[in-house]
């Protein structure tokens, strides 16, 4: 699967922002930690994506329009994403008993709407999203972290002293 993740880096310019986000992207798959491998878009072919991504800038200012939009759209998805595996979680514990969740089985008795919305495979996965873990579905970093929260949000787009704040959008592999 594919998605695009955005990088906030502090820099004094676009060419040390690309730089400071490849190095970003890849400590994140480095070994295949969390991605299996990522592209940029600066002239680089898009690696077997599905999806066009040709018409992104490599690098943007946060405070621009494309940069704004990529931010705003990026918390949106994470916040989505963060949602959906909260409604997981929240019934696999209101309907598996923790031997279940453990075992990754399902209650004889448990109804067929429920069933589907519980993969029981992904149990841990589920719990896992909900994490500071960086990888799926974490669309927006600062640096080498994921921003799950406001807070690391407003944090990020902070401008520090002498730097700028970029965004860097890369399509990765998970």
């Amino acid at each position: 699967m594919y998605m695009l993740i955005r990088i906030i880096v502090d820099a004094e310019d676009e060419k040390q922002a690309f730089i400071k986000a490849k190095n970003v992207l890849n400590e994140l798959v480095d070994g295949e930690k969390y991605f299996d491998y990522y592209s940029t878009f600066d002239n680089e072919r898009t690696r077997d994506s599905f999806v066009d991504w040709s018409h992104l800038p490599p690098v943007v200012l946060a405070n621009s329009p494309d940069g704004k939009h990529f931010i705003e759209r990026g918390w949106e998805i994470t916040v989505e994403g963060f949602m959906e595996a909260l409604e997981r979680v929240k019934l696999a514990v209101q309907y598996l008993s923790p031997e279940e969740i453990m075992e990754r089985t399902y209650p004889k008795d448990l109804p067929p709407d429920i069933r589907k919305k519980i993969d029981v495979l992904c149990i841990r996965v589920y719990f896992e999203e909900l994490s500071d873990r960086p990888g799926h579905p974490k669309f927006l970093y600062h640096e080498h972290e994921p921003i799950m929260s406001k807070e690391d949000l407003e944090f990020a787009l902070e401008p520090k002293e002498g730097l700028n704040v970029y965004v860097v959008p890369a399509d990765v592999h998970y």
